[in-house]
């Protein structure tokens, strides 16, 4: 997911410096890690894209402390782009979110999440490890799968809902479709709705 999410920040960085539009770039945790303001030289793509490349899985994040910082830390209104896979408390996550509406910003919310995540196609009996927590499960897939299906599938509905209401531009992508599959799909829709 980490790697798609930089593709899929790389090539709209890209495409905005294109069009002669500022992009900047925000990694977060549980806290920023970086922030690089946005600018509108094409030189600016470098260290955008050395951020994407050197960024690693991080543990448990926090979305809403970042977008809050982010929110009050950009003075200008534009355009912000959440890539991530939303899986943080939704609470804080929509709070953060909101706020960048109310400074007047348009938002736009790519929630990307593999196949797997969402099918929990697992077989025989596993050990699950929570890659931001470090806890594991140990368990029959078939247990618990259909009560994950719809705890997972309820989630998702919540979220795009709660954008939606917000009139926050919400997209779910799968790791299995080309990242540059998904973005021309969405580019097309956005030229579309004009």
């Amino acid at each position: 997911k980490l790697e798609y999410g930089s593709y899929l920040a790389a090539s709209l960085a890209y495409l905005m410096l294109r069009q002669q539009d500022a992009p900047g770039l925000l990694i977060y945790d549980e806290k920023i890690r970086s922030y690089i303001p946005p600018k509108g030289a094409r030189s600016h793509i470098t260290p955008i894209l050395r951020q994407l490349n050197n960024t690693a899985p991080s543990n448990q994040t926090d979305a809403g402390v970042a977008f809050h910082e982010l929110a009050e830390r950009i003075k200008r209104r534009g355009l912000i782009i959440v890539i991530s896979d939303l899986l943080d408390d939704p609470d804080k996550l929509l709070l953060g979110l909101k706020h960048f509406r109310h400074r007047q910003h348009e938002v736009i919310v790519f929630q990307i999440l593999d196949p797997f995540e969402r099918s929990f196609e697992y077989k025989t009996e596993a050990r699950f490890r929570d890659m931001e927590t470090g806890r594991e499960l140990l368990t029959d897939p078939w247990q618990v799968r259909k009560d994950y299906i719809e705890r997972l599938d309820e989630y998702i509905a919540g979220i795009s809902r709660a954008c939606r209401d917000s009139k926050i531009d919400y997209h779910l992508l799968d790791t299995s479709v080309p990242f540059d599959r998904a973005l021309f799909g969405y580019l097309a829709k956005r030229a579309k709705l004009g």
